[in-house]
């Protein structure tokens, strides 16, 4: 699914999300979208679509409390080490053992309730196949959360002054390429914004860090010096200070009359 590596940039992705309120911004209107959710349900099936480590589901699952005898989790990363480390953070929110996507034969594929995709789609092969897949996945009555940055959103404005150095359009995939793909089905979607701020000291070291993050690999084929001076339009008091806000989709299928 994904085209680009993480397990490369880890370190420097973990620079900027330890300087960004991008996690809690984004915990925050995920919990505002599912108050209500559990009302009903005597279990939840919960697939988290491109876990990561499990930082993020970590301070969602706390936020949400929910009760551990309700909640299945289904995990599915790329990164395989990453995706051990989840299931060992996400452990202690649910008395069902925790399954990988992977693992389901295509006989008893599993349906879920709630798929939370938070800032992944960017990096698929084929958006529109992903986005189906996952919609054969939801169950009637579910809920799917999506997260994605916008042309709007300021490292979506670094990608393009990088990218057009290269003299090629962005290779990856940004929220308006998400809600294209959503209109192709018959879907109930509500969007939102959920704004965020990135701050950290000013060097060109911690520059760096946020470009190789966003670029990986590309990095070594762009200009060094004017995508640094990029963040000049952000210094404050020898600091970096960009604030800048994410989409949100909460995708249903229509009630049935």
């Amino acid at each position: 699914m994904a085209t680009k590596d993480f397990g490369a940039i880890e370190t420097d992705y973990a620079f900027f999300m330890s300087h960004a309120t991008e996690a809690k911004s984004d915990v925050q209107e995920y919990a505002r979208k599912l108050a209500d959710f559990p009302d009903g349900r005597t279990g939840i099936h919960l697939l988290d679509f491109g876990c990561g480590t499990g930082e993020f589901s970590q301070q969602l699952l706390e936020e949400l409390a929910w009760p551990k005898s309700a909640l299945t989790l289904t995990l599915f990363e790329p990164v395989d080490h990453q995706q051990e480390l989840a299931a060992s953070k996400l452990s202690r929110f649910s008395d069902h053992a925790i399954a990988s996507l992977g693992e389901a034969s295509y006989d008893r594929r599993p349906t879920f309730d709630l798929i939370v995709s938070n800032h992944v789609l960017y990096y698929a092969e084929d958006l529109a196949q992903t986005i189906d897949q996952l919609l054969e996945r939801l169950a009637g009555q579910g809920r799917m959360l999506l997260a994605m940055a916008g042309y709007e959103n300021a490292l979506i404005k670094l990608w393009k002054v990088g990218f057009d150095l290269l003299k090629q359009p962005i290779p990856f995939y940004v929220a308006e390429d998400v809600a294209d793909c959503l209109a192709t089905h018959n879907l109930h979607v509500e969007t939102s914004s959920a704004g965020y701020q990135i701050r950290f000291p000013d060097s060109e070291e911690n520059r760096w860090k946020i470009l190789r993050f966003l670029f990986g690999d590309y990095l070594r084929q762009i200009p060094r010096d004017e995508l640094l001076r990029e963040f000049d339009q952000y210094v404050q008091n020898d600091h970096i200070v960009i604030d800048t806000f994410s989409q949100h989709f909460d995708v249903q299928f229509p009630a049935q009359k």
